[in-house]
């Protein structure tokens, strides 16, 4: 999914950004607008970001060499342990998603660091809640490695505790908090309909599709949104180094949300120009954005609907996590939109994760999964599958840039 949903009129999908707060300076840590919906603020959050480019990425090897330690230690875990534990592990893990849920949306690890060591009596204090009902969810959380408790019933943190906190560049928080929202919650209740019909399980629970849904609840939009823009933090450092942008001068950004990812790119491309493409109530929030990153004033805002047209005039078009949300006709339908905005030897760059079919390694077969559920035909896809998507699009698959999580799949206009 992409910072802010798709260019659909009166859908103000919503943001991109992530990592550690400490590589801004301190007046980039405090940028909090407040938004008003219904009688009720919700943040519009910026901390984390400046002019200064996001954490530069790992090396190749270095995600995929962890996560495969990871899944190593993970079976061996598995095969000194009695199978139905390990399997009942397995089944408990819509409780863990609700625990660290619940300690994202109520800030708990934010209290923890503010006041250092706490009982739940303390925390239940400061936020309304029961005190029992939150030792209790706190302690399954320590079991986990989410806080530690000591002897005296006091919580304290844990390198996955300040995972937690708010104004991260990763966002966190706000992932956590969107993963056990009322929103997912029930959707993923309803997954053997989905196994039944293929149909999206988000769109049967709530009579819309997710963008619609976040329509009237700006809160929810905007957790999602602050979400989006974490995972764009952590991605737009690793596209800059992947393709070779030397060969572009003019870049728009389609379904590009409030413009992290643009905003990224240009950070470290400074010979770039961009044109920022998505509907007029994202297009709107950008400025911010982009003035706090340095890049306003390269940066044409053209508000717009991707399933309608996108801008002419740029010289490469990129599309960040734009066709995973949407079936293959869906899909078509944006990408000869941008093919027809294009001239002869100009680039489409899309960013997205490749999930061969017979291949699960990586995130990518999980994310595919949430895809099912939650978008309207949304998916991860093959690299034939890419190629097959591009061609029914006027485009030839060129090359492709690698490394893991996400890959630049380059088209040419045929």
């Amino acid at each position: 999914m992409n910072d802010l949903g798709p260019s659909i009129p009166g859908v103000d999908a919503v943001a991109q950004s992530s990592d550690s707060e400490r590589h801004a300076p301190a007046a980039a840590r405090t940028a909090v607008h407040p938004l008003r919906s219904h009688g009720h603020a919700v943040e519009h959050d910026d901390r984390g970001l400046s002019p200064r480019p996001f954490p530069g990425p790992p090396p190749r090897w270095g995600l995929p060499l962890v996560l495969g330690l990871r899944r190593m230690l993970l079976r061996l875990a598995d095969a000194i342990t009695p199978p139905a534990l390990a399997m009942f592990d397995r089944a408990v893990g819509v409780g863990r998603t609700q625990i660290v849920g619940a300690i994202a949306r109520h800030r708990i690890a934010d209290l923890v660091e503010a006041h250092g060591p706490q009982t739940a009596a303390e925390l239940a204090r400061r936020t309304g809640l029961d005190a029992d009902a939150l030792h209790r969810t706190l302690r399954a959380a320590a079991w986990d490695g989410i806080f530690a408790l000591d002897a005296r019933g006091r919580f304290s943190q844990t390198r996955l505790s300040r995972a937690l906190c708010s104004g991260r560049l990763d966002r966190m928080r706000e992932g956590c908090e969107y993963m056990a929202s009322p929103a997912m919650g029930p959707a993923w209740c309803d997954y053997e309909r989905t196994l039944q019909t293929g149909g999206p399980a988000f769109d049967r629970v709530h009579g819309a599709d997710v963008w619609r849904f976040f329509e009237g609840r700006p809160h929810d939009r905007e957790v999602f949104a602050q979400f989006m823009m974490g995972m764009t933090t952590a991605h737009g450092p690793i596209a800059a180094s992947l393709y070779p942008f030397a060969d572009v001068r003019r870049l728009c950004d389609v379904g590009g949300g409030r413009g992290t990812m643009l905003s990224e790119l240009l950070v470290r491309h400074p010979h770039l120009s961009g044109v920022l493409c998505d509907s007029p109530g994202v297009i709107a929030s950008a400025r911010s954005l982009l003035e706090r990153r340095g890049v306003a004033e390269r940066v044409t805002l053209a508000p717009g609907n991707f399933f309608e047209s996108v801008p002419r005039g740029a010289d490469a078009y990129l599309l960040k996590n734009i066709l995973h949300d949407w079936d293959d006709a869906r899909a078509v339908q944006v990408l000869g939109n941008v093919r027809r905005a294009m001239e002869p030897g100009h680039k489409l760059l899309v960013v997205e994760d490749i999930v061969e079919t017979n291949q699960s390694h990586g995130l990518g077969p999980v994310a595919d999964v949430h895809m099912m559920i939650v978008c309207s035909g949304g998916r991860e896809r093959s690299r034939a599958e890419f190629a097959r998507l591009f061609e029914s699009a006027g485009f030839a698959l060129a090359r492709v840039f690698a490394a893991q999580p996400i890959a630049v799949l380059e088209g040419v206009p045929r």
